[in-house]
């Protein structure tokens, strides 16, 4: 395959702990790629797959598909506005998000890979990517300035089984609205850009898996599946306390083709929603792109940099080198 002329790109879902080594093996056959979550298992591997990937001009991306569902790029609209208009929720004052699942549904333990601290198992790896990631995405792509993590590692297999993380963001000005002349949308104490999220992840229990956006002007709510999600809930702010009004912004699914219904369907939720990954990253190496703006490099390292803090404060080992 990685000797294939008529092979663009590469898609890499493998175990965890060898995304560093394939995707290497990929890239310098000149294989734009695509790792899927997490993107590597340390720092170093990750600064290593994009300098590579950078030193020959190639397309590298984390398969974070959420970000190209419909849904989401509403809510990026909603809350961070876009080139032609503002934002309506105001200046975003905290984010929530929360990705928990029951993996006893499913893997055995302690044999399945989910529990398998070599390979690359536990929370961290399979599910904190998801709720970082919609943190992040709010925040505008800013390096969080403080992180809190507490959670439970299981002593036998040495994963991590749940957790929960409580960031902190720096302001990006000095100078409150409240207290700023020029400015007439805003009346708030809250420095620009600063701000604080809390995330949930976990492979105990099911969570109800939603990301909610407070602002200054009003909420947004990703609402459940939040890592593919089809609905957004957005409740603008109305004079006085608890009032607001709301609009829910809803978007279908691809169909699926007879092909997929014969073969029975999919494994997991909304699935179909891979194609919009698909297009957009089709659409990137056609017009010569190595990034795509939905989520770029730069995020994918800081939220590495978030998981390898969080498995540090849990006590959770790092995996050998690659």
């Amino acid at each position: 395959m990685l000797t294939d002329p008529n092979v663009d790109i590469v898609y890499v879902g493998n175990l965890h702990a060898f995304r560093r080594t394939v995707g290497e093996k990929c890239l310098k056959a000149n294989k734009h790629v695509l790792l899927e979550k997490p993107f590597a298992c340390s720092v170093e591997d990750a600064e290593y797959l994009i300098g590579l990937a950078k030193e020959r001009n190639l397309f590298l991306m984390e398969g974070m598909w959420t970000r190209f569902f419909p849904a989401v790029e509403k809510a990026r609209r909603v809350v961070l506005g876009s080139q032609n208009e503002k934002g309506i929720l105001g200046e975003v004052v905290s984010v929530h998000s929360d990705f928990n699942f029951n993996a006893a549904d499913s893997e055995e333990y302690p044999s399945s890979f989910v529990y398998n601290h070599k390979l690359g198992g536990g929370a961290s790896y399979l599910v904190a990517p998801y709720p970082i990631a919609a943190v992040t995405l709010f925040f505008r792509g800013a390096n969080p300035d403080q992180t809190k993590a507490v959670g439970q590692v299981d002593k036998a297999t040495g994963v991590d089984l749940q957790g929960n993380m409580t960031v902190r963001f720096p302001p990006t000005g000095d100078t409150a609205p409240a207290v700023d002349d020029s400015n007439t949308e805003e009346n708030t104490p809250k420095l620009p850009g600063a701000g604080v999220a809390t995330l949930s992840f976990g492979m105990l229990g099911e969570s109800k898996e939603e990301t909610c956006v407070i602002g200054t002007k009003g909420q947004l709510t990703i609402e459940t599946p939040g890592h593919c999600p089809t609905r957004v809930h957005v409740a603008i702010k109305a004079s006085g306390r608890g009032q607001s009004l709301n609009e829910v912004f809803e978007y279908r699914l691809p169909a699926d083709t007879e092909e997929i219904k014969d073969a029975g369907g999919y494994f997991y939720p909304n699935s179909a929603g891979f194609a919009y990954e698909a297009a957009a990253v089709a659409r990137c190496i056609a017009t010569g792109k190595t990034e795509a703006p939905q989520f770029t490099l730069n995020e994918t390292m800081i939220n590495i940099k978030m998981i390898e803090e969080l498995r540090d404060q849990l006590g959770v080992k790092p995996l050998p080198s690659s």
